[in-house]
């Protein structure tokens, strides 16, 4: 089977999102858990293909490179306490002037939810290292990928300081409890989980306006040594 992954759902200039890539990943792998991979930056406007392999792994292939791997996963999370609608509303990002990649699909500045997922996470007044946002999808954004895609971003808002290199997703690993629902206000909540020198890990879960749990990720970043080649905006 194959997929080509639209412009519109790019992350980096030249790249789909990293978590709307996972999430094509994830769609084929039997569970509601699934940890998925990026191994180079998934291509647009290019025919990607499927592979299944052992013990129900799935790979997307660009002809023989392998751009993202995936396999059933078991994640289990403690959340911290509920962050209310008015709470997300009120938080504001401390990426708008500084994002690297200000046109990406999951959090974008310039990117809007008429037309993406562009959650727009910001610390919540007296929580510690606790961010949130809102997010209402849109009616095409029920599918599975695209709530992976909306606990891509989250995880690196806590996690990556401002003043780190510009930093990618490496791995998501993610569970589905619920669907999101379309025109309502969703509150995506994320937080620290630490640092490896390079390395930045964050967690996130998405609520429903009833306080559902709709899903939660733990996401793995890496900073670039080399922003440039990604297209990364020069600060």
């Amino acid at each position: 089977m194959e997929v080509v992954i639209d412009r519109r759902f790019n992350g980096p200039p030249a790249s789909a999102q990293g978590g709307y890539t996972c999430g094509l990943v994830a769609e084929r792998v039997a569970g509601h858990c699934a940890s998925v991979s990026l191994r180079t930056p998934p291509p647009l406007e290019r025919a990607l293909t499927f592979a299944q392999g052992d013990d129900g792994a799935v790979a997307l292939l660009d002809g023989e490179t392998a751009v993202a791997e995936g396999a059933p996963a078991e994640l289990e999370l403690d959340l911290p306490d509920p962050v209310s609608l008015e709470e997300a509303r009120a938080a504001r990002s401390p990426w708008a002037d500084v994002h690297p990649f200000p046109r990406c699909f999951g959090c974008g500045p310039e990117r809007s939810q008429d037309e993406a997922v562009a959650i727009h996470s910001g610390p919540v007044a007296g929580r510690d290292h606790i961010f949130a946002g809102v997010w209402v999808p849109l009616e095409e954004f029920t599918a599975p990928r695209f709530a992976w895609a909306a606990l891509d971003c989250p995880t690196a808002a806590p996690a990556v300081p401002t003043d780190a290199a510009p930093s990618v997703l490496a791995n998501l690993t993610a569970r589905l409890f619920a669907p999101v629902r379309p025109g309502e206000p969703h509150v995506v909540t994320a937080w620290l989980l630490g640092h490896d020198g390079r390395k930045h890990r964050g967690a996130a879960a998405i609520h429903g306006r009833d306080g559902e749990l709709c899903g939660y990720s733990v996401g793995l970043w890496v900073e670039l040594r080399d922003p440039s080649a990604m297209g990364a905006r020069p600060r």
